[in-house]
């Protein structure tokens, strides 16, 4: 018995050890969560801002085209950000299991090595391959690197259309997936505010709405990528409250259990004291007797 309760205790030792990790893990989300929820508002504001600016760019230029490119050739690529590390739940593999669903000439451009790790492992090549970002200060450094890969692409007439897939949360809830075009960029349906002032510009109106393309283009990285760490860490936030639950639940038990062999140990020591002492009690003549 007590051997037994030895392991008992030494096994609820480490599952308090673990609850303890648990704990950081879930705070850890819950900040990174915060930090990237008070930013989106931020990466929209800008996407709207430089889509504004956009509009007025192209009443401007009479020769703008329709699309941005106007003669796009080469493959389609999708761009999926997938989460850096584990412990989300499902949430990585569903992502993973939209991009397998696509065509197989359909290049598939990863940002997240759980999400790239996931994808060869089913057999499915990845053409480029970046990892997440792990701090809402390396968003922006990570887009830059993913839109410069993208251009140069695009350059090189090896990408024709760009297609985006992440995960989006609200209010922290387990995160959705989306799914939106980024190239070709349709022109058309940027329409300055009626009654707006001409802009004052040092660019001619065409090589103005170039640069305004890139970035609106980058606008839209961004906030997909921030949306993704958000998205990450609310299915890792959710996954730790659950293993926190379970944890807490099989302190209980095992705390239940140790006490019940501890009381079981104690009675049992009990019982061969009162023995010994009833033992040392009885006259040595009534042993006699007994024997006989």
């Amino acid at each position: 018995m007590a051997e037994r309760l030895g392991e008992v205790e030494a096994r609820r030792a480490s599952v308090a050890e673990l609850g303890t990790v648990t704990d950081a893990m879930r705070s850890l989300a819950a900040v990174r969560l915060q930090q990237a929820s008070s930013m989106l508002g931020g990466t929209r504001t800008y996407a709207d801002v430089v889509a504004g600016a956009l509009a007025q760019a192209v009443a401007l230029s009479a020769a703008a085209p329709g699309r941005w490119p106007a003669n796009g050739r080469g493959h389609t690529a999708l761009v999926l950000f997938a989460p850096e590390h584990g412990f989300v739940g499902a949430f990585a593999e569903r992502l993973v299991d939209v991009a397998l669903a696509a065509p197989a000439d359909r290049a598939l451009w990863v940002v997240g090595s759980r999400g790239a790790a996931l994808l060869e492992e089913h057999g499915r090549e990845v053409a480029w391959s970046l990892p997440m970002a792990t701090h809402t200060d390396a968003v922006t450094v990570m887009v830059r690197r993913v839109a410069d890969a993208l251009y140069h692409a695009a350059a090189e007439d090896r990408l024709g259309a760009v297609e985006l897939l992440y995960g989006r949360t609200t209010a922290g809830a387990p995160p959705e997936l989306v799914r939106e075009m980024l190239l070709p960029l349709d022109l058309t349906r940027f329409r300055p505010a009626g009654g707006a002032v001409p802009p004052l510009t040092n660019l001619p109106p065409g090589q103005l709405v170039a640069r305004l393309v890139d970035e609106y283009m980058f606008a839209l990285l961004a906030h997909a990528a921030m949306e993704s760490f958000a998205a990450e860490n609310a299915a890792r936030l959710s996954v730790m409250m659950a293993a926190r639950q379970n944890i807490a639940d099989t302190l209980e038990e095992l705390t239940g259990i140790v006490r019940r062999l501890r009381q079981e140990q104690i009675t049992t020591e009990l019982i061969e004291l009162a023995t010994g002492a009833e033992a040392l009690h009885t006259p040595t003549g009534t042993r006699a007797e007994v024997r006989r």
